[in-house]
């Protein structure tokens, strides 16, 4: 099959993130040189070892992934002979499905392709290793016969829970360097039309798009990194291009796509941007099937989740400001998908129009659609902190699409235009009388905005949402707490024996909910082994009367630790609402 291409278009430079470095490099992606894997370092490992066989896989719907075709002979697709596509390394024993979306297979095989496929879907090491339905497209035939975008016709739909882009290029051409950040006119043509796909696929329920940056310190690449809807993905050790998205210079041409917005969105512990960007789209596919396995979750939703959820303790610069959201290296910190995971867990917790709103949980999200209502107020979260518990984090993570509107009145024609709402958050003080203002986010260009606060009081808080009016988002928040004097006194009867040890082994593996009566003895709201270890270490610390030895006595934690099996201990889950949609 022959790639058409619309005559009026001249072929993109489009790089395999290759000019990000070299391809070989990227083909053959090693991970930094640390003692843990990027499974590790990202929390899958951890969350594996709490759910066991209820970790989501990534299973359900279709994911798709866009690659360049990156030898002479137009070579794009997958070895899915690879142990990680064949069924034989599957938790369920499946194969990957995959569809040409190019019709170009015959052209050959593209290690770079298979690396990053490995990341994203593999089963020997992405998170996502249930995501066995796979479209893939060579980049110049998506761009000319999907997007359209040197046409006047509709882009063509894309219905995938996930895309991955792991490549970077420009329509511009010249000796401008370094390419491919030079800005074009139909560089804002590709960015619309995506922008366009990524808001109305699934009947409207959105597509999470992953895109990412450059290998080095080069001005952001145009494409497609400036797009507002998708997530750009960058690397923990901040060697890839990263700053503010571009805004025109004095050489014509001069267009430019929502200048002045941080990028990356995210990063990821490993050693390209394409491999990183895998990991990503894989953490999305995860996120999908633990939030609505048999439906589609709102995309706003998923990318609060991976902001939300992302850690800053591998970096010592990391900032924001009221006006920035997002740090100009880092986004919103490494991906933490156990983070994100616990999110899903705490539900959806609707926002209410009243400032004396019930307490939120710790963990949760919420997805608001108030399009077609022009008349809605604030929305509120309140989040409650009570006495002797501090919170170390309090992470929260707003998230909207740019709307595309299509000016042309025709079926057929296609005149896109941007409209940008100005959603902000503030968070308030509520413990005395008066609401006292402790920090906001109210970036005037962004489609993010993002709180990140340590060590909080005591006491009562409200996170108030601006600019809600007609739109829809998705927010999410994590709170992580400990109590300011730990103790494994489970059941309050002043000693700690035989019996706290029993409500321990009754809740361990709760992840979230947990409190000192269920046996969270440190106050960070699960039930877990550092629960155990502060029972043990204060039974060993504290003798007991002999009378109560005798009737309190227990085995050794191991031995019993091995008779409850902890691995097959129940999971305890808190209900989750599905998101709705208007339609």
């Amino acid at each position: 099959m022959r790639f058409a291409r619309p005559a009026s278009s001249t072929r993109p430079l489009i790089c395999v993130l290759a000019s990000l470095a070299s391809l070989a490099a990227m083909a053959v992606s090693v991970e930094r040189a640390r003692s843990q894997s990027w499974r590790d370092l990202v929390g899958y490992t951890q969350l594996q070892s709490r759910l066991g066989g209820a970790l989501p896989t990534g299973a359900g719907g279709v994911v798709s992934q866009v690659e360049n075709a990156v030898t002479s002979g137009g070579a794009y697709y997958i070895d899915s002979s690879l142990a990680s596509f064949n069924g034989s390394l599957d938790p369920r024993g499946l194969p990957v499905t995959f569809t040409d979306g190019s019709g170009g297979a015959s052209h050959g095989i593209s290690a770079h392709t298979s690396a990053v496929a490995n990341r994203f879907y593999g089963d020997a090491d992405s998170l996502a290793p249930g995501a066995n339905n796979v479209v893939i497209y060579e980049v110049n035939h998506w761009l000319e016969n999907i997007l359209q975008y040197a046409t006047e016709d509709v882009p063509l739909p894309q219905n995938y829970r996930v895309q991955n882009h792991s490549w970077v290029g420009t329509m511009a051409s010249g000796n401008r360097s370094p390419q491919p950040h030079v800005e074009h006119p139909h560089n804002v043509s590709v960015l619309k039309r995506y922008d366009y796909l990524i808001e109305r696929a699934n009947q409207g329920a959105g597509m999470t798009a992953v895109v990412g940056v450059n290998n080095n310190t080069n001005p952001l690449p145009y494409l497609l990194s400036h797009s507002y809807n998708a997530i750009a993905v960058g690397r923990t050790d901040g060697n890839h291009s990263s700053g503010l998205t571009l805004a025109p210079d004095a050489t014509p041409p001069d267009d430019s796509y929502g200048p002045g917005r941080s990028k990356p969105d995210v990063v990821a512990p490993l050693s390209s941007t394409s491999n990183a960007t895998g990991g990503v789209s894989s953490a999305a596919a995860l996120l999908y099937e633990a939030l609505d396995p048999v439906g589609t979750a709102p995309n706003e939703v998923v990318k609060s989740l991976l902001l939300a959820g992302a850690t800053k303790t591998e970096f010592t610069g990391w900032i924001r400001t009221p006006t920035q959201p997002l740090d100009d290296v880092f986004g919103a910190g490494e991906l933490n998908v156990y983070n994100s995971y616990l999110m899903t867990l705490g539900g959806q917790q609707p926002g209410s129009q009243s400032p004396a709103a019930a307490a939120v949980s710790p963990f949760g999200w919420d997805y608001q659609d108030f399009k077609g209502n022009a008349s809605v107020g604030d929305v509120y979260y309140n989040f409650e902190i009570p006495a002797g518990t501090i919170a170390d984090e309090l992470s929260i993570a707003l998230a909207w699409n740019a709307e595309i509107e299509d000016l042309d009145a025709s079926e057929t024609g296609f005149l896109p235009s941007l409209a940008l709402q100005d959603l902000n958050l503030e968070l308030y003080s509520t413990t005395s009388t008066a609401m006292t203002l402790l920090d906001q986010s109210i970036s005037a260009v962004d489609n993010v905005e993002h709180l990140y606060l340590r060590n909080l009081s005591p006491g009562g808080y409200a996170l108030k949402v601006t600019g809600a009016a007609d739109w829809d988002y998705g927010i999410a928040w994590r709170m992580n707490t400990r109590f300011a004097a730990p103790s494994a006194d489970f059941n309050a009867d002043g000693v700690v024996n035989g019996g706290d040890f029993l409500i321990w082994q009754q809740n361990v593996n709760t992840l979230v909910g947990a409190t000192r009566a269920t046996g969270d003895g440190d106050g960070d709201g699960d039930v877990d082994l550092d629960d155990l270890n502060l029972w043990k270490t204060t039974v060993i610390a504290t003798p007991m009367p002999l009378a109560a030895a005798a009737i309190g006595a227990v085995p050794e934690p191991a031995s019993l630790m091995i008779a409850a099996g902890l691995g097959a201990a129940p999971l305890v889950v808190a209900a989750r609402r599905r998101p709705r949609r208007a339609a």
